[in-house]
This record gives structure tokens, C-alpha cells and sequence, in this order.
């Protein structure tokens, strides 16, 4: 233990007395751990943590497909989730989620909010407590919605002022009103997707009367559910049973399974559904910043070889003095530990920070982000990061600099610093690897780049700019008679109304209603998601069996002018396409191409739902594909249909102007609640702004993995010219000699620069080779862009190339002004 304490004293002394090199090392390694340490927190609590509910291995998400017609997560119906619970023998206890978002009144300013209803067994199968008041218990049983709800701690503190007596205060959703019972605890958070944020006002039903319909198996209304799995079962045990369950369901009622559907019931565990989709994201920067430790380590290495190149004299005297290898060894990587853990304790602090400040720029759709801290687990990360990161540094320089005979030792040291071929050799290895690295870091952000840059440039069907939107939420009370817009004559009156308003801000030159703005389809099962629907083709009973679906999507008469959308064919709709006249529609490419590709569509008639109690519409024009589900989807079919004949509760307001959103959004509000004060109007943004926030996702990913490749091309850079400038001080006497005997200038410059770019070259060469071994793992990040992509793998390796010319050339270039007859003298 003393001989420990006397090395740490030794090697902080030693830290100490190079000021500059330990700044240098403890900068870098402060980057490396922090980034680190950064992005692992958010790793940790989006992948590894457990979720925060009770035995969360055993909660799963319930899928109903039909594999048979290509469907997936399609509806199901009360008495299918009777089944789950009753005959299936493999649920303690279920639930169905019916997500959306609700106009909420009686707490101040209208304003819109997530809602979420489930059944009154939601919270107990979640494990969930409150923070004031109490939760769904028996005494709240309704066949339909229960008149309690239970409130986030998020809204308790927005709208009541974090008020302890809020128990029993009463509010209104959608006009209804409802009787607060609970606070939750400020932690608790919906496990599942929302339209947009976090929920905040929870509900019950019993999804077995108004507003909902008679339960009947072929009733499908129901969006999602979730499960908890019977103590002691396995996930394949019980997918196994389900199975089963679902082949007696379609032999007991065939008529509500369509045999070529082949229906079917699917579970995953609900850790797996909610973060599924940013895991890809997540590993690749987590794979990015560990390249950066790498790179990050090997220039530390070589600055400590060229420190230790320094110290040869001192090592010469302690071997002389009786010092083993073994303890020359140890000192050496005292000293590495110590630089490590003291740049480590760096990084920690700037990560603890600035990750408040960080997560502000991940984007909204990673779930789990008000789990992400520094806790235990990533402490004990960073530390393991700053020791393995010592070990890698140090060990080499280490073993390099104690080997060798007592006499070499001796020899080299007596004559100060000199520059070994087993050095150079060393430093060698270290530089290429260093740019393998590195070229594995830049050519994963190029594909990155060039994805969100093909995307920025992606045709998305219409002209956004110059576009305003506004949206709105018309309440759907579940008392009918509270219902201001309970059918469509009173829909289409308030739409006819809201556009005669929004036309007549000055500086609005068009106005148009959708419900749904392109790009913003984030989460089609919730209520007001575009939803898939079925429809049947007239004349093609055998095709319309097998379950055609299309996201029908409802629009004003200039909806496509205000967009400057292309009509391809046929003509826009008009005013005159209101109710009570002949249903008409229109549809885009995509759904011509897959249920007309040999015929004209036009004049075609379509009936939703298949309901032979159901008009059919007709097609009268074809308009190009608009991107509604984001720039990085293709070929879904949509139908557009006449907001007059077929209207949304969700609206959009779409303007063409040249005013900015910021100074027209006080007259939309204005105008809109002029027509109804109770509504809540949100998201006023810019078209270009909806565009760009739906790629949110990508641009965070490509301008990080981006920022981490700018940072390793320097630092390899760095690497490259320090081995020149350290070999070119060493040898400055063999330059001497060189230049005596009557070599060039140009010889000496061709000298170094070819050693730079050689070591540049192999570097290269090796990280292209790993790149491509590697770049399949991205393919789920990339848009229109090959994972080999040819562009990529030959710009980069060009661009790191003249990197390195350039990094050579300037130490290469001081070689040349050695002067032989001072370099001599001095040697």
C-alpha cells in the first residue's frame, strides 16, 4: 500500500511538471467520458432500465393482425378483449387503450390535452399509486365512461397550481364533465404512444355502452391494448396459447374471421413496443461516441510516447538503481490512471451539467426521456470508460518504455532523446488505427448526412412554403345532447364558417381545412390518427373481400390549390360537394397505381367500411402523391374526401400568405374562438416548421454522428502531425547529415510526406474495410441511401486523404528549413 501512495505522489508530480501535456490529455479525455457518459444515460434509461411499473417483465402489448391481407395492429372489439381475459387462461388482467386528444375547460384557458381511457383495472395492472386522492377502484364501474378521472402531476401543477385540495374539483373534456379523484406521482408516465407529449388526464369505461356501441364481435372499435402475463409464464408459453385461442375464434364465428384474413393475436413484451424504434438511433450514437474514446485514447498514447521517448534518461537511473520491469511498469501506468480518472471525473461533471441542457435537442418521439439522470449504474459506466480508457493509453507506452536491456537503456538515455525504430514503429500502429477509427466514424455520419440531406431535398407533393397551419380539436362529448357539432350539417356550418374567418385576415390570400397535415401521422391507432380504412370496390366483390384499405383523409375545396398540389386528373371538389348530394372523392397515385394500375379510376365508386348500408362515393380526380405519413414513406394509399360531406372533429387550418406564422397567430386564435370560445387552438407553426420537426429524429442523429466525425477527422489530424513534428525533432540530425551530403530540399518534404501519407493510406484502407463490413447495421437509419453507398465510401476516403496531406505537409515543410551545420552541432 506504500509503495502505491508513493507512486500516485510520484505520478501527480510528474502531472504536474508538464502542465500543458496533462491540460492536453485531460481536455480530451473530459470530451471523450462526458460524451459518453451523456449518451449512455440515455441508453441506460430508454434500453436497459426495467420500466418503472410493477413486475414490468410480465406487462406485454397486444397486437390483433391479419396476416392473410398483409394488416397489422388492426382494431378489435369488446368481446375479443372478453376473450383475452377470460378464455385466453394466460392474463391476469388486461386493458384496452383508447389514446386521443381532448379540449379541456374549467381549468383556466381552454387547452388541449392527452387523454387516455382504459379500464378500471389500468392503474393495478401498472402497479401505479397517487400522489393526492385515489385511483379507479370498484366504486367507479360504468358500462360506459366513468364520470371520475385522475390528473398528471405535470397538469396539476399547470392548471391548478399544484393546489392540495384539487380532490373533488371538476372539470370539463370535450364538454363532459368529470370529477377529479387522483393525483399521480410526478414520475408516472402512459406506457405507450400518444398523439403528442404526455398524457395528462386519465379516464375509465367499460366499453359496453353510449357512447360506445352494442359489444358485438364484428364491432371493432378498440385501438390497443395492453396485458400482464400470469405469474410463472413464459412469453412463448403464452404467445402458444393465443395462438390457439385465435384458430377457435375463426372456427366459431367464421363470419366475423374472413378465412383468407387468417386473424390472429400477437404479443410483445411492452418494453420492446415502446422502444423499439429509436434502438437502432440509440446504438449507433452509442457506438459513435465509443469511437471517439478510441481515437481519443490512441492520441494519448502517442503523446505519452513521445513523453516517455523524454524520460529514457530517468528510466535509464531507476533500471541502474535496481527497479524491475514489473515496477517500471507499474509506475508508468499509476501515472495513466491517474490522468484517466482525473479526466473522467471531467467528463462526469460536464455531463452532469450539461445534460439538462442536452436533452433539449433529443428529439420528442424517444420515449422514457424524464427517466434519463446520472444514477448508479452510469457513474459506474464513466468509471469503467476512464479505467479501461487508462489501460488503453497506458499499457503500451508502459511496456514499451521498461523493455529493453540495462545497457540500451543506458545507451539511449545518455545521449537524451532519441527516436527508435521499435518507437516509431509503435506510433506507427497507433496512427493507423487512429484513422481506421476515424473513417469508420465519418463514412456511418456520411450516410447519415446524405439521408437527411436527400430527405430536406425529397419532393413532399406540394409547395410548403409560404404555408401556415393552425389545428384545432372539436369536442366529441359522449352526451349527445352537449354536442354542438353532432352531425354533419352543424360540422360543416362551423368548417364553412372558420374558413369565411380565416380568408378574411388581411395579408390570407387562400384558406383551406384538412384533418391532417402532411407529415404529421405519428401515431395512426390514437383517436385522430389517420387510420387504415377498409372499403370495397363496386363490381369487385372478390378483391373488396380481402380487405382493401386506404388512410381517408377529409379536405376543403381548395385544400390541393392552397398546397399547390398537382391534380392529376379529374376535377378538385367544389362547394357544391356538401351533404346530401352524390359522395365524391379523390385519390392519390399510390392508390390508382395499386387497386386501378391497368384502369382509368375516374368515375369508380368505393364504400367505406364495406357496410352495405353505405353509400358509395365516387372518384372524381387524381392528385399527386402528397407525403401525409413523412418525407421518409412511400406509397401509401390515401383518399381525399369532402370536408362538407364527411367532416373531422380534428381540423387544420391551412393558409397561403406571405405573413409569418408568429404575426397571424393572434388573429387565428382570435377568429377561431370567436366562433367558439370553448375550443383550443394549437400547434400554429409554419409548413416548412411541421416539415422539418417530422424529421427531427434524423437530423438529431446525422448532425451528432456528424459533430462526432468532425471532431475525430481533427483529432486523427492532430495524431498525424504530432508523429511528423515529433519524428522530424528527433531525427534532426539525421536531416542534417542528409542535407550535408547534399540532398534537397524537395527530397526531405517527399521524405516526410510520403510517411504521412502511407500511415494515412493503411488507415484508410483498414477503416474502409470495417466500414463495409459494418454499414448493413444502419440500414434501418438510412433513406433512398445504400449502406455501401459508392458516393460516401469514395468522398470520405478522398477527404480524409488531403486531411492528411495536409496534416504532413506542415511539419514536412519545417523539416526542410533544418540547418545542417546547427542541427550537427547540437546532436
Amino acid at each position: 500500500m506504500g509503495t502505491l501512495l508513493q507512486d500516485v505522489r510520484y505520478g501527480l508530480r510528474m502531472l504536474v511538471k508538464k502542465p500543458t501535456f496533462t491540460i492536453v490529455a485531460v481536455l480530451m479525455l473530459a470530451l471523450g467520458v462526458g460524451a459518453n457518459t451523456a449518451i449512455f444515460s440515455v441508453v441506460n434509461a430508454v434500453l436497459l432500465r426495467s420500466l418503472p411499473y410493477r413486475d414490468p417483465d410480465r406487462l406485454v402489448r397486444i397486437f390483433f393482425n391479419e396476416p392473410g391481407v398483409g394488416l397489422r395492429d388492426v382494431r378489435f372489439s369488446k368481446p375479443e378483449m372478453d376473450d383475452l381475459q377470460t378464455r385466453a387462461g394466460v392474463f391476469e388482467d388486461v386493458s384496452p387503450i383508447f389514446e386521443g386528444s381532448e379540449d379541456l375547460t374549467g381549468a383556466g384557458q381552454p387547452e388541449r390535452v392527452e387523454g387516455v381511457n382504459g379500464s378500471f383495472s389500468y392503474f393495478s395492472m401498472l402497479g401505479a399509486t397517487p400522489q393526492i386522492g385515489r385511483l379507479f377502484g370498484p366504486q367507479d364501474f360504468a358500462l360506459g365512461f366513468a364520470s371520475v378521472v385522475v390528473i398528471s402531476d405535470g397538469l396539476w401543477h399547470r392548471a391548478y397550481g399544484a393546489d392540495p385540495n384539487v380532490v373533488g374539483r371538476t372539470l370539463r373534456l370535450d364538454n363532459d364533465l368529470f370529477t377529479i379523484i387522483g393525483v399521480l406521482p410526478r414520475g408516472f408516465r402512459h406506457p405507450g404512444p400518444t398523439v403528442s407529449g404526455d398524457v395528462e388526464v386519465f379516464g375509465a369505461a367499460g366499453f359496453s355502452a353510449g357512447p360506445f356501441p352494442q359489444p358485438m364481435r364484428g364491432t371493432r372499435i378498440l385501438v390497443s391494448g395492453i396485458g400482464r402475463l400470469k405469474p410463472g409464464l413464459t412469453l412463448a408459453q403464452a404467445q402458444a396459447r393465443l395462438t390457439a385461442m385465435a384458430a377457435e375464434l375463426r372456427h366459431d364465428f367464421p363470419t366475423d374471421y374472413p378465412p383468407q384474413a387468417k386473424w390472429t393475436i400477437e404479443i410483445q413484451p411492452l418494453q420492446e413496443t415502446l422502444v423499439g424504434n429509436v434502438r437502432p438511433m440509440l446504438l449507433v450514437l452509442l457506438g459513435a461516441v465509443i469511437l471517439i474514446v478510441f481515437i481519443v485514447s490512441l492520441n494519448i498514447a502517442n503523446l505519452l510516447l513521445a513523453r516517455a521517448s523524454g524520460r529514457q534518461q530517468e528510466m535509464a537511473v531507476r533500471v541502474a538503481l535496481g527497479a524491475s520491469r514489473g515496477r517500471m511498469v507499474r509506475q508508468m501506468l499509476t501515472e495513466s490512471m491517474l490522468l484517466s480518472l482525473i479526466g473522467g471525473a471531467a467528463g462526469i461533471a460536464t455531463a452532469v451539467g450539461t445534460l439538462r441542457f442536452g436533452l433539449r435537442f433529443v428529439p420528442s418521439n424517444v420515449p422514457r426521456l424524464n427517466e434519463v439522470r446520472i444514477d448508479w449504474v452510469v457513474l459506474a459506466f464513466a468509471l469503467l470508460i476512464s479505467i479501461l480508457t487508462g489501460l488503453m493509453f497506458g499499457l503500451a507506452p508502459a511496456l514499451h518504455s521498461a523493455k529493453g536491456a540495462l545497457s540500451s537503456a543506458i545507451r539511449e538515455g545518455g545521449r537524451g532523446p532519441g527516436y527508435s525504430t521499435k518507437t516509431g514503429r509503435l506510433r506507427d500502429i497507433l496512427i493507423v488505427s487512429e484513422l481506421a477509427f476515424a473513417v469508420i466514424l465519418i463514412v456511418g455520419a456520411g450516410l447519415l448526412l446524405r439521408t437527411l440531406r436527400d430527405l430536406l431535398q425529397e419532393n413532399p407533393g406540394f409547395n410548403p412554403t409560404q404555408v401556415v397551419t393552425a389545428n384545432i380539436q372539436l369536442p366529441n362529448p359522449n352526451e349527445s345532447g352537449a354536442d354542438p357539432y353532432l352531425d354533419v350539417p352543424h360540422k360543416a356550418a362551423f368548417d364553412r364558417e372558420l374558413l369565411r374567418r380565416m380568408k378574411a385576415i388581411p395579408g390570407v390570400e387562400l384558406a383551406a381545412i384538412t384533418s391532417a397535415l402532411p407529415s404529421t401521422n405519428t401515431n395512426p391507432n390514437a383517436v385522430g390518427g389517420i387510420a387504415n380504412e377498409g372499403f370495397a370496390i363496386e363490381d369487385r366483390p372478390v378483391e373488396s373481400s380481402q380487405n382493401l384499405s386506404a388512410e381517408r383523409i377529409r379536405i376543403s375545396s381548395d385544400y390541393f390549390k392552397v398546397l399547390q398540389a398537382t391534380l392529376l386528373s379529374g376535377r378538385p371538389f367544389t362547394e357544391g360537394d356538401e351533404d346530401g348530394k352524390q359522395l365524391v372523392a379523390i385519390i392519390d397515385e399510390s392508390t390508382a397505381h395499386k387497386y386501378w394500375p391497368t384502369q382509368d379510376p375516374l368515375g369508380r365508386r368505393v364504400r367505406f367500411a364495406r357496410d352495405p348500408t353505405k353509400p358509395w362515393t365516387t372518384i372524381v380526380g387524381v392528385v399527386r402523391d402528397i407525403k401525409s405519413d413523412g418525407l421518409d414513406i412511400d406509397g401509401v394509399p390515401h383518399i381525399y374526401v369532402s370536408t362538407y360531406q364527411d367532416p373531422s372533429r380534428r381540423l387544420s387550418v391551412v393558409l397561403r400568405t406571405s405573413l409569418p406564422a408568429a404575426l397571424l397567430e393572434p388573429q387565428i386564435r382570435h377568429e377561431i374562438q370567436s366562433i367558439d370560445p370553448g375550443l383550443p387552438v394549437f400547434n400554429i407553426s409554419s409548413m416548412d416548421d411541421v416539415l422539418d420537426r417530422s424529421l427531427a429524429s434524423r437530423r438529431f442523429s446525422a448532425d451528432l454522428v456528424g459533430g462526432f466525425a468532425g471532431l475525430a477527422m481533427l483529432l486523427a489530424s492532430i495524431g498525424i502531425y504530432g508523429l511528423l513534428a515529433y519524428m522530424i525533432g528527433q531525427r534532426s540530425r539525421e536531416i542534417g547529415i542528409r542535407m550535408a551530403l547534399g540532398a534537397r530540399r524537395d527530397d526531405i518534404l517527399r521524405m516526410f510526406l510520403r510517411k504521412g501519407v502511407a500511415l494515412a493510406g493503411v488507415g484508410i484502407v483498414a477503416g474502409l474495410v470495417f466500414s463495409a463490413a459494418a454499414a448493413s447495421m444502419m440500414a434501418s437509419l438510412l433513406y433512398r441511401v445504400r449502406p455501401h453507398d459508392p458516393a460516401v465510401f469514395l468522398i470520405v476516403p478522398l477527404l480524409l486523404l488531403a486531411v492528411a496531406v495536409l496534416a504532413s505537409y506542415l511539419p514536412a515543410r519545417r523539416a526542410t528549413k533544418v540547418n545542417p551545420i546547427v542541427a550537427l552541432s547540437e546532436s
